[in-house]
């Protein structure tokens, strides 16, 4: 009942977020407030490297090591609810069907995910990823994200 709660508030939250992007997008255009959002997540994100730079320097192969930090330490996800459809030691192709408030927020205000997850959350991503090592990469399936899939699939690589 703890869970449910959280994330109806979790949902709440993202759909006020998004309702102001939408009010933001209304004076200023939709690609200037989607690259302002954008611009906080990356900070967001970034903030959270400095704080905890430590768990980013540990050993271990670079896709691995980036899996493990991205995903479950700064996203806080579980590792019970990932599927791994491909893993190698240069890439990891998972497909999520977590509850997400994003994808919640965007249902509710008829928002595309397609858009917003690339417009907004897919940069953040990858500053992340580049300060565990700047060889790697991430990237969404747009084919293949929620609503439009029962999964949202995301890939780590090691570029070269």
């Amino acid at each position: 009942m703890e869970e449910e709660k959280a994330r109806g508030i979790k949902v709440s939250k993202t759909v006020e977020l998004f309702e102001y992007l939408i009010a933001v997008a209304r004076e200023i255009g939709w690609n200037r407030a989607l690259k302002l959002m954008e611009g906080c997540v990356v900070s967001s994100a970034l903030r959270w490297v400095e704080e905890h730079g430590d768990e980013l320097a540990r050993g271990g192969p670079p896709v691995e090591r980036a899996f493990e930090i991205f995903y479950f330490e700064h996203l806080g996800l579980d590792p019970g609810e990932v599927e791994i459809v491909e893993r190698t030691p240069d890439k990891i192709v998972c497909r999520w069907r977590n509850f997400c408030s994003v994808l919640e927020a965007c249902k509710q205000l008829g928002l595309d995910t397609r858009l917003i997850c690339r417009e907004v959350y897919e940069r953040p991503g990858r500053e992340l990823l580049k300060r565990i090592d700047p060889r790697l990469q991430f990237s969404r399936n747009y084919a293949r994200i929620r609503p439009y899939a029962d999964y949202c699939e995301e890939i780590i690589e090691l570029a070269g």
